[in-house]
This record gives structure tokens, C-alpha cells and sequence, in this order.
């Protein structure tokens, strides 16, 4: 159902006005309010599809809700009916935006040409879940990667592609809440943190404005709690590296799939890893392997053969290969040199 705004400070003229709007369409509906400060608060509210104002009235007049409307609401078909056939009223209302200018008394034959004309350049362009997505993506990835300049350029690119231009506030606040919802779910599915949102003690935003500075706000609270967790700085990044890389030590795990994990690029990831470890990653997943290794061999109801498999080396003259170069001894001298049979 579309929604229409009627301004005017004359009874009558809003009644008149509603009436004649009812008979255009019944499946238009109506809000009809005495100045320009209430229509601003009912326009937080739900945003009409169409503002029919009158130019002077109390509190707020025509001219000043049409340049806040420009300002807050950019988009928004606004048509003017004033009794004043003034150029300078008229010319003024274009700088704000303004679609039409109609003079009281206005009737169905003057009204119901511009209602067709607004109504159809009113009509939002239909939602992009595909832009959608890859934006949340694109998120996703800067805030892993504790890049607080992407994120921010992020959000800018959301507000200048206007990818939610046009819809009512309450549609918008619940495509941001979902996709902050899908966005926590993406970020805990890594597995290595734990985030949330504050949904529950966030009332509902009223307002385009509000709900997008809800969604800055969990973004960067979202940024804070990874940022928290890592202990702001990278070297604990490489420790939760290797204690993850150690709980999966029998697994093939790729330098790739650990960075990625940890939400680095993997040459960057490579690099910093040896100079926080000294040791490459390949070399650091050897020498933990053996490590396991030599305290596998030291409990006698294990095999020998069972402790490479249990390692990650599903080759026993590999395993035997790997285990002499870094101890100088096979599994089985070493077992023979602590007295194991």
C-alpha cells in the first residue's frame, strides 16, 4: 500500500485533500498533520511514498520541511499546494526538490495527474540481495583482517550506492538486522572467536538516520571485539596460530587455510610468521609433529608404525625419514634408547 503525507494548517483543505486522494485510489492511505514539525516526525516514522504540503503554516512552514526532507530524505516526492502564485515561492521550492506546484483550490483533475506522475517516480527500485551479500562479504573480511580503513570506506560505499534508497524505515531496519545476524554467523563460524550483537537492547531505529548509526555502531563494536580478543596487537595473533595449528597437528593443514583462519593474507601471513617464530610454518609443523612423535614412543603400548599415522604421516618410510633427519635416530633407536622394546 502506498502512503501519502498531507501538510496543510486548514482543516478543511487536509480533509478535502484526504477525500479526494480516497477517491483516486483506495488502496492509498493518508496521514494528515497541521505543520511541517509533525510531518517530520511522522516521515521518521514511515516514509510516505508522497508529501502534499501547504507553504505557510505554524511551527514549521512548507519551505523548511522541504529543505529538511531534501537534506535527510533525498528522493522523496514532494508536491507543493500553496494559495500563494508567487515565482519566488515556486523557484524556491525547485532548489529543495520539489516535484510539482499546484494553486488552492486544487481539484481532482489538477491533483490526480500529479499523483500519476509522483506515484510512478516514487516506485523503489527493487532491493539488490546480490549487492547485499557481496557488501557483507566484503565486511566480513575487514573486520578479520582488523582493517578499520576498509570498514569505514565500506560504509561510505553503502550510503553512496544508496543500495536501500527508497524503502520504508521499518523494511530497512530489518535487512540490516538480518544481515548483521548473517554477519555474526559467518565471523563465529571461523571457529576461533566468539561475537555478538546487541540486539536485544537496541530499540527499534525510528529513523533512516538511527537505523543506519545502528548498524556503524555493531559494526565497529563487532571490529572491537576481534580486536579485544586478538590483545590488539599481532604476536597474539601467531600464538592462537600455532595453538591451533598444534590441536590439529596430525591434519594436513595448509599455510593458506591456517592464514585465512587467522584472517591474513598468506604471504603476509608467511612473512610474519618466521620472524615471530623463527622457523617457517613448514618447519614449525615438523618439528611439533616430532615432538608428539618422541612422546608417542615413549608409551610402549603404542606402535611404532601407529605413531607416524597418528602425526600425519600416513607413510611409515616418510615418517622414518622426517623422524631421523630432525633426531638423527629412527623411531625404533629412539625407542630402543629409552629401554622400550
Amino acid at each position: 500500500m502506498k502512503h501519502i503525507l498531507i501538510v496543510d494548517d486548514e482543516p478543511t483543505v487536509r480533509l478535502g485533500l484526504a477525500k479526494l486522494v480516497r477517491q483516486y485510489s483506495p488502496l492509498l492511505s493518508t496521514v494528515a498533520v497541521a505543520n511541517g514539525a509533525d510531518a517530520l516526525n511522522e516521515i521518521q516514522k514511515q516514509r510516505p511514498d508522497i508529501v502534499l504540503t501547504d507553504i505557510h503554516m505554524p511551527r514549521m512552514d512548507g519551505l523548511e520541511l522541504c529543505s529538511q526532507v531534501q537534506e535527510l530524505h533525498q528522493g522523496l516526492s514532494i508536491a507543493v499546494i500553496s494559495g500563494y502564485d508567487d515565482f519566488k515561492y515556486a523557484q524556491k521550492c525547485l532548489t529543495y526538490g520539489v516535484k510539482e506546484y499546484l494553486l488552492k483550490p486544487v481539484t481532482e483533475h489538477e491533483l490526480y495527474p500529479v499523483l500519476d506522475k509522483l506515484l510512478l517516480q516514487s516506485a523503489p527500485a527493487p532491493i539488490s540481495i546480490y549487492k547485499v551479500e557481496a557488501w557483507l562479504e566484503q565486511v566480513e573480511a575487514a573486520i578479520w583482517s582488523l582493517e578499520f580503513k576498509t570498514l569505514v570506506r565500506l560504509l561510505e560505499d553503502w550510503k553512496q550506492e544508496e543500495m536501500t534508497a527508497g524503502i520504508p524505515v521499518q523494511q530497512l531496519a530489518l535487512i540490516i538486522t538480518d544481515g548483521l545476524k548473517i554477519l555474526v554467523k559467518k565471523l563465529n563460524a571461523r571457529g576461533m572467536a566468539s561475537f555478538s550483537i546487541h540486539e536485544s537492547a537496541t530499540p527499534p531505529p525510528q529513523s533512516a538516520a538511527e537505523t543506519m548509526h545502528y548498524l556503524e555502531s555493531e559494526l565497529v563494536s563487532l571490529y572491537n571485539q576481534l580486536f579485544l580478543w586478538r590483545g590488539g596487537n599481532q604476536k597474539n595473533v601467531f600464538e592462537e596460530a600455532k595453538a591451533y595449528m598444534d590441536s590439529h597437528i596430525s591434519e594436513e593443514l595448509s599455510l593458506e587455510e591456517v592464514a585465512e583462519k587467522m584472517g591474513l593474507a598468506p604471504t603476509y601471513f608467511s612473512y610474519m610468521f618466521k620472524k615471530m617464530t623463527n622457523e617457517t610454518f613448514i618447519q614449525y609443523r615438523m618439528r611439533k609433529r616430532i615432538e608428539r612423535a618422541k612422546q608417542l614412543l615413549e608409551l610402549p603400548h603404542y606402535k611404532v608404525v601407529d605413531v607416524g599415522i597418528e602425526i600425519g604421516y600416513q607413510s611409515y618410510p616418510y615418517f622414518t625419514k622426517i623422524f631421523k633427519k630432525m633426531t638423527g635416530c629412527s623411531p625404533t633407536e629412539y625407542r630402543s634408547m629409552l629401554g622400550i622394546k
